[in-house]
């Protein structure tokens, strides 16, 4: 069997598997802000959760066997689940009301909040880097989010709706930390998907209109972007380390940028371009700190000598 030391030594095609990540991601964004609020989060939400739990059924089939998704951590994939699955209905709603960067921009405070849940609820201690990341990137968001509470109150409920996706976002990451190297990858997003198709179903009551063909297709792109960058991030941080991969996710700005002119005629903020930088340098600070830790530095020598 293959050591985990052995699959992270592939840093090229980590690199590789994260690109892709996030340009599946962002199409999935573009998707459902091209959706618009025609057709409602919940109902978008469940069908991408159906298209998810079928394409996850296949490849354990095909790969791990149908056994991988047995569990019996339910406590635990609860609380990612649930978290995962309220962020995912921030994310969708907020989409509808801000443009495309503002809403990856502010995305970027998640590794803050990460960093403020981890003190609250694991007891970590926070030394000075950290605390000057959180400094750093509090400001940061302070300048994006700032001038867009005064434009419109459409746009004020968007920027707060944005920064719950983050918040539960980094709350969705905290579960995971002690999941990962019990659960499969297919497994945890397997149990995810199931989560936020299911609470998705619930909207119906209140209504769900009839898609036009169009809209059905743009649903079903939603459904197969959302989970193959899922599996794509998945096999990311399989064959690379996270400090290889995970400042990838910046590229997302650019690719957010990139489809908000090209096809909703957006151009970020000149706040978005200044206070991003610096919520993008929190984030890294932040995470260079976590890969120098004294547990991640003996977790890495201890793999090597395996």
């Amino acid at each position: 069997m293959t050591s985990t030391g052995n699959r992270r030594d592939h840093p090229v095609l980590g690199v590789i598997c994260k690109l892709a990540s996030v340009a599946l991601l962002s199409g999935m964004a573009a998707s459902v802000k091209y959706l618009g609020a025609a057709i409602p989060a919940g109902q978008t939400i469940f069908l991408r959760g159906l298209i998810s739990l079928v394409v996850l059924t296949g490849v354990a089939f095909f790969s791990e066997g149908i056994g991988v998704l047995k569990t019996r951590n339910w406590r635990a994939h609860g609380a990612r689940s649930l978290s995962g699955t309220i962020s995912m209905f921030c994310w969708f709603t907020a989409l509808v009301l801000i443009p495309l960067a503002d809403m990856t921009a502010i995305s970027f405070a998640t590794p803050m909040f990460l960093t403020l849940l981890a003190i609250a609820f694991l007891g970590e201690r926070i030394r000075v880097y950290r605390w000057t990341a959180l400094c750093i990137g509090l400001v940061g968001v302070i300048i994006m989010i700032g001038p867009l509470l005064s434009f419109s109150q459409g746009s004020s409920l968007g920027v707060f709706i944005a920064l719950g996706a983050a918040f539960f976002g980094a709350f969705a990451q905290m579960s995971l930390r002690g999941m990962s190297d019990k659960e499969h990858a297919i497994t945890i997003t397997f149990y995810f998907s199931l989560t936020s198709m299911l609470f998705a179903a619930l909207t119906s009551f209140s209504g769900w209109p009839m898609p036009t063909p169009k809209q059905w297709l743009i649903m079903i792109l939603v459904g197969l972007f959302g989970v193959s960058g899922q599996l794509m991030l998945s096999y990311a941080y399989r064959y690379a380390e996270a400090s290889t991969v995970a400042p990838l996710d910046y590229t997302s700005l650019l690719m957010a940028t990139v489809y908000g002119v090209v096809l909703f005629n957006e151009t970020p903020s000149t706040s978005i371009w200044l206070g991003a930088p610096l919520v993008i340098v929190a984030g890294l600070i932040i995470l260079w700190r976590e890969y120098r830790s004294p547990e991640r530095i003996a977790g890495r020598l201890s793999r090597k000598r395996a």
